[in-house]
């Protein structure tokens, strides 16, 4: 089978996050299957946010035409890319969403917030017009029927499943060395949704409980100065570091195992990626009952009410002062995260193919 997958956001893990993680996965999955993938993406040529936006747009203009699309058995494309393919003259279109930007929307603030709102025209376009469109959990299969009006029917939920990073095998073979001070960390890109001034906020709190507590944070983007300058504000600026973007596999490693809670306090994931890692690595957790959180980590965890500081501070506080309900946990979400495989993603993919060919 050959299948054409359209993607015209960043396919590497540091600019498309965890639609990069997925993409590589996805990819290596189905080649691993026998199966010919080809690749079809623009080369952007800005980091500006806008201004990529509108390359993308662009770059979905110019495929209609594309004659590789029309050599695919099965056309695959990232959330609202292929949306200008004629519907009465292609073979078979998924759409896999992702990011779902009518759902994004609304945690979003001018000038970024015009070009969500026209992403989530063309993801609705999208959608609507796919054979069939597929999520990575069955919060965001809901969001794609209530937000999009596509059919419940067309509409699948897939739960996905992550290649193991090699900074993921380096943290696997480490041994975690005592701390002399509690660690938090939370890693993420910096965009409004993930609500990471929830946790600085209770990170004022929390620091009344321990004087020492140190939360390192790894990510840059949109909200990046920002967050510098509420801990500033907050006056917590000797009790969080940022880390930026952890280039080094090895450092990045060390991070995750010298953490002793890892907190992810976002408002909306399909699915979240960075819970799966943690919970790969054992990490007892802290997120906000929002989004795909409660579906992916189920009781693994501690959920907290959304945008609410003094809930997460009790739940970190909670977690660090007791080391047998860190342990329990971090047992709990090991377990947990061996029913995310790459195996039964692309198992789900198949089946979804396969039952459009026969058509």
């Amino acid at each position: 089978m050959r299948i054409a997958i359209i993607t015209s956001w960043y396919t590497d893990v540091v600019g498309g996050s965890g639609t990069g993680v997925f993409f590589n996965s996805f990819v290596a999955g189905l080649r691993e299957r026998g199966f010919e993938v080809e690749l079809i993406a623009p080369t952007l040529t800005s980091t500006d946010y806008i201004e990529v936006t509108l390359e993308r747009f662009l770059f979905n203009a110019q495929i209609r035409t594309d004659e590789r699309l029309q050599r695919a058995d099965v056309i695959i494309g990232f959330d609202f890319d292929g949306y200008a393919l004629d519907p009465n003259n292609r073979p078979p279109f998924i759409a896999s969403a992702h990011s779902i930007f009518g759902d994004i929307v609304q945690h979003e603030h001018d000038p970024i917030r015009t070009m969500v709102v026209a992403q989530a025209f063309f993801d609705k376009v999208s959608m609507r017009q796919a054979d069939r469109v597929t999520a990575g959990s069955e919060y965001a299969r809901q969001r794609i029927i209530d937000l999009y009006g596509v059919a419940p029917e067309r509409v699948v939920a897939i739960p996905h499943g992550m290649l193991t990073a090699p900074w993921l095998t380096q943290a696997q073979a480490l041994t975690r060395q005592p701390n002399d001070h509690p660690v938090l960390l939370s890693v993420g890109k910096m965009y409004p949704r993930k609500r990471l001034d929830i946790l600085l906020r209770a990170m004022s709190l929390l620091i009344d409980r321990h004087p020492t507590v140190e939360l390192r944070i790894s990510g840059d983007g949109l909200e990046f100065e920002a967050m510098q300058a509420l801990a500033k504000e907050l006056g917590i600026q000797p009790h969080v570091t940022f880390l930026g973007h952890v280039a080094d596999d090895a450092a990045f490693a060390r991070e995750w195992v010298q953490a002793d809670v890892f907190c992810h306090p976002s408002l909306q994931e399909t699915f979240g990626y960075v819970y799966l890692e943690a919970m790969t690595l054992g990490k007892p957790l802290v997120a906000s009952c929002a989004g795909a959180a409660p579906e992916v980590i189920g009781d693994a965890g501690l959920l907290v009410e959304p945008d609410d500081p003094a809930a997460l501070a009790a739940a970190l506080d909670r977690l660090l002062t007791d080391s047998a309900l860190r342990a329990t946990l971090g047992e709990r979400v090991a377990q947990r995260s061996t029913r995310y495989s790459v195996t039964r993603m692309i198992d789900g993919y198949v089946q979804i193919m396969d039952a459009l060919l026969k058509r």
